[in-house]
């Protein structure tokens, strides 16, 4: 056999065994196309037990199947199962560079796991690609939040979080908490599993009290619990009046509206609607009331917002005399709070300043990270993340703080085989908002002793301060007023047919373990010979030149003297024992008369007033001391006569 024919016999094997080759390729191909076929319709009946093996089967035969690789990458979305989706996108993302959303998707999924380095490299590969030009924002934008993240981790905030217990936390999933200005009550919202005849779980209010000692059995809120849903509510600082989200109701606006629920007489009242302009017909959700009760914050898909979901508030104007609320329009917190993304569960600290809520575009740690912005007379401050580890790669929401700012509540599932739990935590001295105290009591006819619904305002006194709140007493005369600390305040509760109670109170410094005050107040019923002592007109040191601070005071009083004009007055004028009882004398009459003079001034008849300066001749309190002293430095009007 010559050369030539041994060559022309290698040529016939090699091309027998390219063509054997080829034809075991196809075979192999259309094994795992048919395999893969098997995979995706069980993917299409959620069948992700017998869609993984086939699927799995596929990419044995022909490792580089990129659609096998994807499709193992949705299975395991669909399960939940981080690590393993990664590891099927890295595999996709090896056979191409020619996807850009392959990168996109392996970025998400890394972020998940909050390996924000091989993040960032994954996004910057989306962006090589030939992505959408509209996808390009969202994409920085989640770059910007793994840089964050990044330097977030390096300079972690104090976090400690303590389970608050069986008492509160179940074996169900506990959420969404919400305290009482107290501190004593907290309200959530449990998920209770399917009952007999029902498909899904459904949510119901629980609370618990807490009396001093620690927080108690948590009991069902049987008043307001249904076969529906019931969640994501807050509470009024006085614990008489709940906001909360329900779904697919028929007296509904939307998708999800607001409602609401008054304590009354031992029980909650039947929920009703909260109505326009705060539901509509998109969804609406997640309210925050403030701590004076006059303003509703609360989060919407509205049209006319910034993003997929933004935060709104309006304001509380009062009650319609049929019970419900009349409200302001409602008004979007703006570019410093909302983003193209959704921002949801707002919380309004008690201090009426400070904002924290959830977003999932602003940078962070990746989800839904909690973030706080200050509400300032000069607009919101722009948000800031709270920091890790409070927030991590998975969603933190429903912060809430108390009135000190030093504790607060956060619902996590970071122990998994509890479910989700409600926890406490010190939080970090940078993140603290300026604290509260609070005034609580009760209003009562000093001839009767029966309750009276009064009103109670608080008014800051310092200029500039744009402090002022009204709230009533309930049927039982009870009131709960939040007062601001590190300024000075004049509190005063008025009703008619009665003279108005007047003090004031000063908190120079912003001490977060200011005690609450009670207060039980005698409203004395308008009668000739009764009378009030005012704490709340001011002069200079040494005059009888009133300062503005009086002002307040002084138009309430305007306001009684407007509203009983067949009233005749005596405007008395009181000093402390600073210098002799002649000076005091003279210096008492003299500021009775301001007082005169300037209701004078505002229209009030000078023929029902008239003044007289008593010294220091009628004290109140000892004036051995400067609390006594000022108690002491007061007006007072009598009831002289009705003509």
């Amino acid at each position: 056999m010559n050369i030539h024919h041994h060559i022309r016999v290698f040529g016939l094997v090699m091309c027998l065994l390219f063509l054997i080759t080829g034809i075991s390729k196809a075979q192999n191909r259309a094994k795992s196309d048919r395999l893969l076929d098997k995979a995706r319709a069980a993917y299409l009946s959620r069948d992700w037990k017998n869609a993984i093996e086939p699927a799995r089967k596929a990419l044995q035969d022909d490792p580089d199947l990129l659609e096998g690789h994807l499709l193992l990458a949705e299975i395991y979305k669909e399960l939940d199962s981080v690590r393993l989706e990664i590891s099927s996108l890295q595999q996709a993302a090896r056979l191409t560079n020619s996807r850009p959303l392959i990168f996109l998707r392996l970025g998400d999924a890394l972020l998940k796991v909050a390996d924000y380095q091989g993040a960032i490299e994954a996004y910057n590969r989306c962006l090589a690609g030939n992505i959408a030009e509209e996808r390009k924002p969202a994409v920085v934008q989640k770059i910007a939040g793994c840089r964050f993240a990044l330097q977030a981790v390096q300079h972690p905030v104090q976090f400690s979080p303590v389970n608050l217990g069986s008492a509160v936390n179940s074996v169900h999933d506990d959420y969404w908490p919400s305290l009482t200005v107290d501190g004593r009550s907290l309200v959530f919202t449990r998920l209770m599993p399917a009952v007999v005849g029902t498909t899904f779980p459904q949510e119901d209010f629980y609370l618990s009290s807490n009396d001093g000692s620690g927080w108690q059995p948590a009991q069902p809120v049987v008043d307001l619990n249904t076969p529906q849903n019931e969640g994501a509510q807050t509470i009024s600082a006085d614990g008489r009046l709940l906001f909360f989200t329900a779904c697919n109701r028929a007296d509904g606006a939307g998708s999800c509206d607001i409602y609401f629920s008054r304590f009354e007489n031992g029980s909650w009242t039947a929920p009703r609607n909260a109505g326009p302009p705060v539901n509509t017909a998109a969804w609406d959700g997640q309210p925050s009331l403030s701590a004076f009760g006059d303003v509703l914050y609360f989060s919407s898909s509205r049209a006319g917002g910034k993003g997929k979901k933004d935060l709104w508030k309006a304001d509380l104007k009062g009650w319609s005399p049929g019970g419900l609320p009349v409200w302001d329009e409602a008004v979007n917190l703006g570019d410093s709070i909302n983003t193209p993304g959704e921002e949801i569960s707002p919380f309004i600290h008690p201090n009426g300043v400070d904002l924290f809520f959830s977003s999932d575009y602003w940078p962070g740690m990746g989800g839904f990270d909690l973030f706080r912005s200050r509400l300032l007379p000069s607009g919101a401050t722009q948000a800031q993340n709270l920091g890790y580890p409070i927030n991590s790669a998975g969603n933190e929401q429903g912060l809430v703080v108390d009135r000190t700012g030093q504790t607060a509540y956060l619902s996590s599932n970071r122990e998994p085989q509890r479910g989700m739990d409600i926890y406490s935590f010190e939080l970090d001295e940078r993140l603290r908002p300026d604290p509260v105290t609070f005034v609580k009591g009760k209003v009562v006819n000093a001839r009767t002793r029966q309750p009276v619904q009064a009103v109670v305002q608080i008014t800051g006194l310092e200029a500039g301060t744009s402090c002022h709140h009204a709230l009533q007493a309930d049927v039982a005369g009870a009131f709960n007023v939040v007062l601001p600390l590190g300024t000075a305040l004049a509190f005063q509760v008025s009703e008619p047919g009665f003279l108005f109670y007047s003090e004031n109170f000063s908190f120079k410094e912003k001490v977060s373990a200011s005690e609450p005050l009670t207060r039980d107040i005698e409203l004395v019923p308008v009668e000739v010979g009764s009378q009030t002592n005012l704490y709340n007109i001011f002069f200079e040191t040494d005059s009888f030149h009133l300062l503005p601070a009086s002002f307040p005071e002084l138009g309430t009083l305007v306001s009684f003297l407007e509203q009983n004009p067949s009233l005749q007055v005596e405007i008395q004028g009181h000093t402390d024992n600073s210098g002799s009882a002649e000076y005091n004398l003279a210096l008492s009459e003299k500021r009775a008369h301001s007082v005169l003079q300037y209701l004078v001034e505002k229209g009030i008849a000078p023929g029902r007033l008239a003044a007289k300066g008593l010294g220091m001749s009628q004290p109140v309190a000892s004036n051995e001391t400067p609390d006594g002293k000022a108690k002491n430095r007061r007006t007072t009007i009598k009831i002289t006569g009705v003509r």
